[in-house]
C-alpha cells in the first residue's frame, strides 16, 4: 500500500471500532430517567444518530473508494509488467534470438536474397511473435506507448527488410490487403511516418 493511502485506512478502520466499542456501548447504557441519557432527550440522541450513520456512510464510502483506486492501480501495473515482459522476449527467449541472428546473418550476407524460402520458417516465427505483441496492443492487454517504445524501430526495421523489400514474396501485403500478420502491419502503417 502506499503511505497516504494507507493512514487513510488505518484511520478508517479505527474510528469504526471506536464507534463500534465506544460510542455505541455508551449510547445504549441505562439511564435514571426515562427519557433522557446524559442530560440528553431521547429526539437529540436520534439526531445523534442518524450523523453518527451518515459518518459511518462516509467511511464506508472512502473505504470503498480506496479499495477501487487499488485495484484499479493493480490493473494497470499488471499490464506494464505484462508488456514488459512480453517485449523483454525479443531479447531473453533463445528461440526468438536463434531466428533473428540467423535472420541478420541471412540479410547481411546475401542468403536470404538468394534462398528465401530457406527462411521461411524463421520469417514466420519472428513475425508471430510480433503478430501477438500487436494482437495484445489491439485488446488493450499490453501497453501501446510501451510496446512502441521497445519494439517499433524493431518492427520496422523487419518490415522493411523482409516485406516491403519483396524478400518474403508478401505481395499482399504491400497491396494493404493484410493476408499475412495484419495487426503487425497496422502498427508499422501507424508507426512508420513517425520514425
Amino acid at each position: 500500500m502506499k503511505s497516504a493511502h494507507s493512514v487513510t485506512a488505518i484511520v478508517s478502520v479505527a474510528a469504526i471500532a471506536v464507534w463500534i466499542f465506544v460510542a455505541l456501548p455508551i449510547i445504549y447504557l441505562p439511564s435514571d430517567k426515562p427519557d433522557t441519557f446524559l442530560g440528553v432527550g431521547n429526539t437529540t440522541w436520534t439526531a445523534i444518530g442518524a450523523l453518527a450513520n451518515v459518518i459511518y456512510c462516509c467511511l464506508t464510502a472512502g473505504l470503498l473508494f480506496f479499495a477501487v483506486y487499488q485495484v484499479t492501480s493493480a490493473r494497470a501495473d499488471a499490464k506494464i509488467n505484462r508488456t514488459l515482459a512480453a517485449c523483454d522476449r525479443y531479447d531473453t527467449d533463445p528461440i526468438l534470438d536463434g531466428v533473428a541472428r540467423r535472420l541478420a546473418d541471412a540479410l547481411d550476407n546475401g542468403d536470404l536474397a538468394k534462398n528465401p524460402k530457406q527462411y521461411k520458417v524463421d520469417i514466420f516465427s519472428i513475425f508471430n511473435y510480433f503478430e501477438s505483441i500487436a494482437i495484445g496492443v489491439s485488446r488493450g492487454q499490453y501497453d501501446k506507448e510501451i510496446v512502441h517504445d521497445q519494439l517499433a524501430p524493431i518492427i520496422i526495421s523487419y518490415v522493411d527488410d523482409l516485406i516491403v523489400s519483396g524478400l518474403s514474396s508478401w505481395a499482399k501485403v504491400l497491396a494493404g490487403e493484410d493476408e499475412y500478420f495484419d495487426h503487425v502491419m497496422k502498427l508499422y502503417r501507424e508507426w512508420k511516418p513517425a520514425s
